[in-house]
């Protein structure tokens, strides 16, 4: 008697409990749409935060309808771009259009749904960062200046022509916390000049298209700018001939300056015994170069 009545009581704080851990569940979370973004005008994402999922498995669905229309249609691609996203390919984008967009969170107990996001393509352009920036330092006609050049995103066609790309270069020392800013135009290249000798330079760039916002900055890439001193005087140190036919003549360069060092070895020959066969002396110059010269000068036979 006293186990059935033990039985029945365990029973009946077992329903209790259940039925407590059911009133507890709930429907989950209100989601939300982020924002939606299109990289070249011909595809776009959507992004969306989850709501409290109430600790029951909860399923997201993206629904979308378009301007004028009442069908109601599903995410194309939750995979391509991530997790709580919507991929929205080529087929399933279509310019100077007004979406309506919606997600839906769902568990075993309910549903709840976002609050509705308007999107238009042309308004939520935004292109991904230029890729492959490359800085060059070159000294010509005793001018030194910065070559920065990039590639556009590899998403944009330009070559087309139907997309122009417009490009914005920004530049800092690293001990200087202030950007300096420099429109480009649609030229993926650049020349920086009156730059500060000796010290590290960090390059960014970004572009727009014609319609939406700046892309985010490229990463960062850095440059050591030379001192940019004359090189040092080079030292003529021999010249020998093995057989009377050819000769060599060997230099010691100087210090280079901090820069690359162009020799070059010039010479004249006059003759001083006409009588006999290769008797030449030679007047030579070894002469080394880049923001100025040094020339020393030898007289070898």
């Amino acid at each position: 008697m006293k186990q059935n009545l033990a039985s029945s009581v365990r029973f009946i704080l077992l329903l209790f409990l259940n039925i407590e851990c059911l009133n507890e569940q709930s429907p989950p979370g209100k989601p939300e749409v982020l924002k939606c973004r299109s990289p070249e005008m011909e595809t776009f994402t959507c992004w969306w935060k989850p709501g409290s999922d109430s600790g029951l498995p909860t399923n997201y669905t993206l629904l979308y309808n378009k301007e004028g229309k009442e069908q109601i249609y599903e995410c194309p691609d939750y995979r391509t771009a991530g997790p709580n996203t919507c991929y929205f390919d080529k087929k399933h984008t279509n310019l100077w259009t007004s979406y309506n967009i919606s997600v839906k969170a769902t568990n075993e107990v309910g549903s709840n749904i976002s609050n509705p996001h308007y999107v238009d393509v042309t308004s939520i352009v935004q292109p991904d960062p230029p890729v492959n920036l490359s800085l060059q330092i070159i000294q010509s006609a005793g001018i030194l200046y910065l070559w920065a050049k990039w590639s556009p995103p590899p998403l944009v066609d330009v070559r087309s022509g139907w997309l122009i790309l417009h490009y914005e270069l920004r530049l800092k020392s690293e001990e200087r916390e202030e950007w300096e800013t420099i429109f480009v135009g649609q030229q993926a290249h650049y020349k920086v000049f009156k730059l500060h000798p000796g010290l590290k330079y960090i390059v960014q760039v970004h572009c727009m298209l014609d319609h939406g916002k700046w892309s985010e900055w490229s990463s960062e890439s850095y440059i050591q700018i030379p001192n940019g001193q004359p090189p040092g005087r080079p030292e003529l140190l021999r010249c020998r001939s093995p057989e009377k036919e050819t000769f060599t003549c060997w230099w010691k360069p100087g210090s280079d300056g901090g820069l690359p060092t162009n020799y070059t070895l010039f010479y004249t020959g006059f003759c001083l015994k006409p009588l006999f066969q290769n008797a030449l002396k030679y007047s030579m110059q070894c002469c080394c170069s880049h923001v100025g010269s040094r020339i020393l000068e030898r007289q070898g036979e």
